[in-house]
């Protein structure tokens, strides 16, 4: 297969012409061969420091696909059953209200489990045992597998308990498996030796982020979705300061605060795809990833009021977030444009990162490379 590298690097650096301060970087894996992996811009406007491939990035909801492929590393090992109760492995989680919450309910937004009451502070996730306490207290909003309701915040921890209890080890540890047996570098928060290399996220034009967040709870303080926009308090009024800043890089937040670089995902998701296409792999049997990465649920999501489609913590292709061209294609979006998906039908994987927010649904800059790389394969 021929791929036109050129082609998709001239797309990708145009995704920042006229933005000075922006800076953007893009990993292609076609086959298993790494064809693309270049930076552009600036990764922090502040000091003049360069976006290169050393870069890490906050990865925001992108973490959440990295959720999945440790479950899907748990299915491989029969420690963990999609079918089964949560309860079953977490005994305390298994309230009245939430005792019949399967894992496939849970890590494809289907439990109601949508916030904490009390808020979840960045301190408390550093906090297991009054972090798991709170999460077993937690009542759903509505009755779980009744809808699908986007979980941005509390479902990587959820997921990180259950795990611990299925296997023995939590989100952490087995992270650290994936990493250390592909030779990639991704870190839940970020350790102080390596913050030195992180991009700073920069505003979308005019503020739009900060403005509709404070416009949702200015007018209606109690729904659901300004309930979602307080629970980690230090995200108001504006979220840039905290994505920016030390704390976010001390908390605990599988699937908000992932630090990794373009490379990182983009070889996470060409092994996943691998293994799904029966390539051997020392992680995953195809069996699993193809549960993992089949989809779950599809429909009108409650929190985000737009059609979403998910698998076991993986984003699927829908109307709202096209994603790719298969259905067969799997990833997640990070908030702002950034993406790490892969198409095991046309054979790659790819993650696209940028420091300037966005305010789409799915980022006209994340189109473009998407068919720019479709394109190249032609």
């Amino acid at each position: 297969m021929t791929f036109d590298a050129e082609k998709v690097r001239d797309t990708a650096a145009a995704q920042i012409e006229g933005d000075p301060e922006g800076g953007a970087a893009l990993c292609v894996v076609v086959d298993g061969v790494e064809v693309v992996n270049e930076a552009w811009g600036l990764a922090d406007a502040e000091k003049g420091t360069p976006y290169t491939s050393d870069t890490l990035q906050i990865a925001q909801s992108m973490g959440k696909g990295v959720v999945g492929a440790a479950a899907a590393l748990l299915i491989s090992r029969a420690q963990l059953d999609p079918d089964a109760r949560v309860a079953s492995y977490w005994p305390e989680f298994g309230t009245p209200d939430k005792r019949d919450i399967t894992v496939a309910q849970l890590l494809s937004h289907q439990t109601g489990l949508l916030y904490l009451d009390d808020t979840m502070p960045l301190t408390l996730t550093s906090d297991r045992e009054k972090l798991a306490a709170a999460l077993v207290a937690q009542a759903p909003v509505w009755t779980p597998g009744t809808r699908i309701a986007y979980s941005p915040q509390t479902i990587g921890n959820y997921a990180d308990f259950l795990f611990e209890r299925a296997s023995g080890q939590g989100f952490a540890g087995l992270l650290r498996e994936i990493t250390d047996a592909l030779g990639i570098e991704m870190y839940v928060g970020l350790p102080p030796a390596q913050r030195h290399r992180a991009s700073r996220v920069l505003a979308a034009a005019g503020g739009a982020i900060a403005e509709a967040n404070l416009a949702a709870i200015l007018a209606d303080p109690d729904s659901v979705f300004a309930r979602i926009a307080r629970n980690i308090p230090e995200t108001l009024p504006d979220p840039i300061p905290m994505v920016n800043g030390e704390a976010i890089c001390d908390a605990f937040l599988p699937a908000a605060n992932m630090f990794a670089g373009t490379r990182d995902f983009a070889h996470l998701y060409s092994a996943l795809s691998g293994a799904l296409r029966g390539e051997p792999s020392p992680l995953w049997s195809r069996a699993a990833v193809e549960l993992a990465t089949t989809e779950v649920v599809r429909g009108e999501d409650a929190v985000l009021s737009t059609p979403t489609a998910f698998a076991l913590a993986f984003q699927k292709p829908s109307t709202t977030y096209p994603l790719a061209r298969s259905p067969r294609a799997f990833g997640h979006g990070g908030a702002g444009g950034s993406l790490a998906m892969a198409d095991p039908d046309a054979g790659f994987a790819l993650c696209w990162m940028t420091t300037r927010y966005g305010t789409a649904a799915f980022d006209p800059r994340q189109t473009a490379v998407l068919d720019a790389v479709y394109s190249a394969l032609n």
